[in-house]
């Protein structure tokens, strides 16, 4: 594919991304309805992408936009505010569907999952990409998923 500017590139990886990505949540949000595995399956899937994708991983991380336009910038912030409102979105309805009061502040805890996502994906570049995002990240979702998502109390 020809691009007539860096910064055209730049915005077909952006929208490449955007495409595969919320594409895939759909058929999350479709196929799975519990919400840890929701938000696991979500978290897991972009640190899959980034692993896959390293070239678009700097981009998204900013690293390839240094000196490039303010709307590219622009873009990624939307990107990663648009994965952050999903995140809140599984929150809220999963409160609705179940009835639940949860103590979770919904807010906290998709900036919380979403700051370990990006966490990943910059150590990802900082090591040139020898460490991958999904290394450990079985152990590391066991750490905080039971803070996310507490065992309902027994009655």
């Amino acid at each position: 594919r020809h691009f007539s500017s860096k910064a055209k590139m730049f915005e077909g990886l952006i929208e490449f991304a955007e495409e595969t990505v919320f594409a895939r949540i759909n058929q999350i949000m479709e196929n799975e309805k519990s919400t840890s595995l929701r938000c696991f399956n979500v978290l897991y899937l972009l640190l899959a992408f980034a692993d896959r994708n390293p070239g678009i991983t700097r981009v998204l991380l900013g690293d390839a936009l240094v000196g490039e336009q303010a709307r590219l910038h622009t873009r990624v912030e939307q990107f990663f505010a648009r994965l952050e409102t999903q995140l809140k979105q599984i929150l809220r309805e999963s409160r609705m569907r179940e009835g639940e009061q949860s103590a979770l502040d919904v807010e906290q805890a998709a900036s919380l999952m979403l700051a370990l996502v990006e966490g990943r994906m910059q150590r990802f570049l900082r090591t040139r990409f020898r460490v991958s995002p999904l290394a450990e990240w079985d152990g590391h979702w066991g750490l905080i998923e039971p803070c996310l998502f507490p065992p309902a109390p027994a009655d």
